[in-house]
């Protein structure tokens, strides 16, 4: 890629200005964005030409070089067609790998990269506070706070990038980073990639690339350990929450090990939820590999409270205690939630529809003895209410138990949107009960996506007298 390329920008949001900015900054001129929204034209400088509306995509074979957005799938059939016509299709990610003059940990996996990629974040710039030290400093950035793109030319070689990667950002990728960790992989976004095989294909990029020098991080606790494997080409690895591990990190009578050497207890580990040990070794394996003390590693531990949206206490109200995750839009992740808690529990759920499974959900509402009311919403509601009924069918009533209409102790209500759920809840709640938001679905449909679900119920609970 050179100067004189004609290039595409395709999206214009976060990505695709911070594409847009660094290019220019670069001499790049011929630079076209192409985005569906008509209505960002005043919002490009003079001199970038663009290509809006529903035809955005058109034509994209007069272009040398196209920057893909992760909101457009790479195997669009435009964008395919493209690079078969010798355009070469690129990111803002690959790009960035490319180009990274220092170090790069990659973080992926259904859900917990973000929470792991800032937790190994916080921890390494902790650890490189040290007096003789200030040069060397570490970046976070993907799909979490700044595009990569947006600091590239801030990066020293002594420098360490912290990066999340979405499947979207991974589906292309050419380049694995140096440090790679995959959490648990599950199924996701269905409604973006072509089946689950493709999906799981896009996290195999994170290590396909990798050199022999490179360090992978693998979950032993997953099926999926067994698939990836064979990928790696450098250092493997491993967490687990259920045992010892040959080299990594891992849980052992309420105690976090790497190697042999005891981290900390768990008891002292700030985040919500048995689940979040699964973002927390693999942050203490990597940290270690890395350098830091664990002075530094359990300080941080210890303080770190999570991210918003991701199982974030809102408030008290009479004694009464209520969560927000709205992050959590997979049944895995809802699960999780419900798991976090063993006192009586409210649980509010449902979404938009993206083609997942809810029958393993729907076993561990019924028989979760905590979990006392789930109060479904939106357009997902319906498709979780038979799943419920076929569980309890399955199940039978020895297991289900006995006590609502439905013949299980966990009452099902169906409510019109998130004010009306809310409302029912804050009724049926009592002292020393728990209410979570864990939609178990996308949010589209009510709301613009899991940020303004998650504010709109902070708003509401915050109401709440």
């Amino acid at each position: 890629m050179d100067q004189r390329d004609k290039i595409a920008i395709l999206g214009f949001g976060e990505e695709g200005k911070a594409v847009l900015k660094y290019l220019t900054a670069h001499g790049y001129s011929d630079l076209t964005v192409c985005d569906q929204n008509v209505d960002i034209k005043g919002a490009l400088p003079e001199g970038v030409s663009a290509n809006l509306g529903k035809e955005y995509l058109e034509n994209l074979n007069e272009f040398q070089v196209i920057f893909r957005s992760p909101g457009i799938p790479f195997l669009t059939p435009q964008i395919q067609v493209a690079a078969k016509s010798g355009g070469f299709v690129t990111s803002c990610t690959n790009y960035f790998l490319d180009q990274c003059p220092c170090p790069v940990i990659g973080v992926t996996g259904t859900k917990g990269k973000g929470t792991t990629a800032t937790l190994l974040f916080q921890i390494l710039k902790k650890s490189r506070l040290k007096p003789g030290q200030a040069e060397k400093k570490v970046f976070l950035g993907g799909n979490i706070g700044l595009p990569a793109m947006s600091f590239l030319d801030e990066l020293k070689g002594n420098d360490l990038v912290v990066l999340e990667l979405s499947s979207f950002q991974l589906q292309d990728l050419r380049k694995s980073p140096h440090y790679a960790i995959l959490l648990n992989t599950t199924t996701d976004h269905l409604d973006y990639h072509v089946d689950r095989g493709e999906y799981m294909a896009a996290k195999e990029n994170l290590l396909a690339h990798q050199g022999k020098k490179s360090v992978a991080v693998l979950n032993k606790d997953y099926e999926y350990v067994k698939y990836y494997e064979p990928l790696v080409k450098g250092k493997m690895m491993e967490v687990s929450c259920r045992g010892k591990v040959k080299d990594g990190a891992y849980v052992k009578n309420g105690k976090i090990f790497c190697g042999d050497e005891e981290v900390m207890e768990v008891k002292d580990v700030k985040l919500i939820g048995a689940h979040n040990l699964e973002n927390v070794l693999p942050a203490v394996v990597i940290a270690k590999e890395l350098g830091a003390s664990n002075e530094d590693i359990v300080h941080v531990v210890k303080t770190f409270p999570g991210l918003a949206h991701r199982l974030e206490l809102v408030r008290e109200v009479r004694g009464v205690k209520y969560f927000n995750d709205s992050f959590a839009t997979t049944p895995e992740t809802s699960m999780a939630a419900v798991d976090s808690f063993d006192v009586p529990t409210i649980l509010i759920a449902g979404g938009s529809e993206k083609g997942l499974d809810y029958n393993e959900w729907a076993v561990k509402i019924l028989t979760k003895e905590s979990l006392r009311i789930v109060i479904l919403i939106g357009a997902t509601a319906e498709k979780m209410e038979r799943a419920l009924v076929a569980a309890e069918e399955k199940l039978g009533p020895s297991k289900a138990g006995a006590g609502s209409a439905m013949g299980s102790p966990t009452k099902v209500l169906r409510r019109k949107d998130l004010d009306e759920a809310l409302i029912d809840a804050y009724a049926e709640a009592e002292e020393g009960w728990v209410v979570v938001m864990s939609p178990a679905a996308a949010s589209f449909g009510l709301f613009k996506n899991y940020k303004e679900r998650g504010d709109t119920f902070k708003d509401l609970v915050r109401k709440l007298r």
